[in-house]
């Protein structure tokens, strides 16, 4: 086995774990309180944060949202499906919060900041709404988010380099308070992220 197998084959193994905590969390299926749709969190979850800066260059943690709901998603400029569908249907919730949306925050969190220049992450994510925000740092910092939201991510080497990172694609959405609320998946659909959003923004 040549070392980029053997390195290759580290990162599936570290993403299978990560993979296997984040499953065990989500499925652990936490009642959820009768107001919400999407998956809860129970009372004093762990709370998650980040230091990364946005696209823009300003330094960002959550506590610069605080008074609004933040939806996070982590994903990464090229990839092929998950993250533009997935920033579609957040761009289709804003719409449908009206007035609401003004006290709402949807942040991508690139998993690819060797490649995910500011002016470029700028770029793609006002494409979908010119409300979003696109944060990114140092792979350290990266990783350090990541794991705090209990999201799995390993590049895929191709002939010596990675085109493409695969990924954990939750969406999560915290309170005005900065904690862990909600949990929605690529089968949440806009009627219930709009319906349990709003709930939080009042």
């Amino acid at each position: 086995m040549t070392t980029a197998q053997r390195r290759q084959k580290m990162l599936f193994v570290a993403l299978g774990v990560a993979a296997l905590i984040a499953g065990a969390l989500l499925g652990l299926r936490w009642l959820r309180p009768s107001e919400f749709r999407l998956d809860a969190l129970p009372p004093g979850a762990a709370s998650s944060d980040f230091r990364l800066v946005d696209f823009d260059g300003h330094p960002r943690s959550l506590a610069d949202y605080r008074g609004h709901v933040v939806v996070i998603f982590f994903g990464y400029v090229h990839c092929p499906d998950a993250c533009p569908a997935e920033l579609f249907k957040l761009a289709q919730v804003m719409k449908r919060l009206g007035p609401a949306a003004a006290r709402v925050r949807v942040l991508l969190i690139t998993l690819d900041p060797e490649r995910d220049t500011p002016q470029l992450l700028k770029s793609y994510v006002t494409a979908f709404d010119p409300r979003f925000v696109g944060l990114s740092g140092t792979p350290a910092q990266i990783d350090q988010a990541a794991a705090s939201f209990y999201v799995a991510h390993a590049k895929v080497p191709i002939d010596g380099d990675y085109g493409s990172i695969d990924h954990s694609t939750a969406t999560y959405v915290l309170d005005s308070q900065g904690r862990r609320r909600l949990i929605g998946s690529m089968s949440t659909s806009i009627d219930d992220f709009a319906h349990d959003i709003e709930i939080l923004a009042h």
